[in-house]
């Protein structure tokens, strides 16, 4: 590809060194921004966006200077010394998105700054033109994914699935009756319908979008008094019925997808189980819950 140390423009300290909440094995991360070479902007059959992983020798000789000089971070150089590093361009329009990764490096604390070549400097003086009204919209939407997160673990913890759902456990027979063709066009009818019965197609702001879709999910969890999964579940019933789908029809579909989504929530439970962080699982059996999601979602709401 190219030599990302060479043509690097910055380089800062980020995750729990940055953040405060370093413990005495945690992994020393690191963001920053690169310049790519321009043959590799017009090329027809090579791009680079970004490089992710273990730095290679070249960076990490790069940032390991400042590194050893820092508070917490030069006692986590025995651990993985990982990172990523953006392409200017894409960088540029993270921020521009209010990507809370990208800003996070853009607003980082000038002592956890590893590297800069000079100009740098010019993105960094300019760094509060790039905060708008969306940031609150980027921001909210991250913890709001962290503390889904902290509940779904939570549930597993507390209340583990005990077995791989099946077909019979929701009175399906091992093969459908209905065919995929026929299942797919019933379900797009439901999803148009339920389209309809929404703001997505009315002409307004992004932000009084989200704000009267917040107001209405409200308004129909108080008037049905029931929750979110109940919510969701009585308005296909709507859509359903308003598309005057014949009863068993309705029924097997409301099955299926009931299978569909146990069998989703098992497998992504296997999934964690078995790619838990050893740490991070002892940390969720002391206090309850994934303390550093819970932590991640602080900051974010915070900042």
């Amino acid at each position: 590809m190219f030599d990302v140390a060479a043509h690097t423009l910055f380089v800062t300290l980020a995750g729990s060194h940055a953040h405060g909440t370093a413990g005495p094995g945690s992994d020393v991360d690191v963001r920053g921004v690169c310049v790519a070479p321009l043959s590799l902007r017009l090329s027809l059959f090579e791009s680079f966006e970004q490089r992710e992983g273990e730095l290679d020798a070249a960076l990490s000789e790069l940032v390991r200077p400042r590194l050893e000089a820092h508070p917490t971070a030069a006692a986590g150089l025995g651990a993985k010394l990982e990172g990523v590093i953006y392409d200017v361009a894409k960088f540029l329009k993270l921020c521009a998105a209010a990507n809370p990764h990208a800003l996070e490096v853009l607003f980082a604390d000038q002592r956890d700054w590893l590297y800069e070549a000079p100009g740098w400097r010019r993105l960094y003086d300019a760094r509060h033109r790039f905060l708008t009204r969306k940031v609150q919209q980027t921001y909210l939407g991250y913890a709001m994914a962290q503390l889904k997160k902290i509940r779904t673990h939570r549930k597993w913890l507390l209340e583990p699935p005990k077995k791989k759902p099946s077909r019979a456990d929701f009175g399906l027979p091992e093969t459908s009756t209905l065919g995929k063709d026929e299942q797919a066009r019933a379900e797009a009818a439901i999803e148009a319908k339920l389209r309809n019965y929404g703001i997505e197609d009315l002409e307004m702001p992004r932000e009084l979008r989200v704000e009267l879709q917040q107001r209405l999910t409200q308004l129909y969890m108080a008037v049905l008094d029931c929750s979110d999964e109940e919510r969701e579940a009585r308005m296909r019933a709507v859509a359903t019925h308003a598309l005057r789908l014949p009863k068993d029809v309705a029924a097997t579909l409301q099955a299926e997808r009931r299978y569909r989504q146990a069998l989703r929530h098992w497998q992504s439970y296997e999934t964690w189980k078995s790619q838990r962080n050893p740490e991070r699982a002892a940390l969720e059996a002391k206090h309850g819950y994934d303390t550093k999601h819970a932590a991640h979602l602080i900051r974010l709401m915070r900042t």
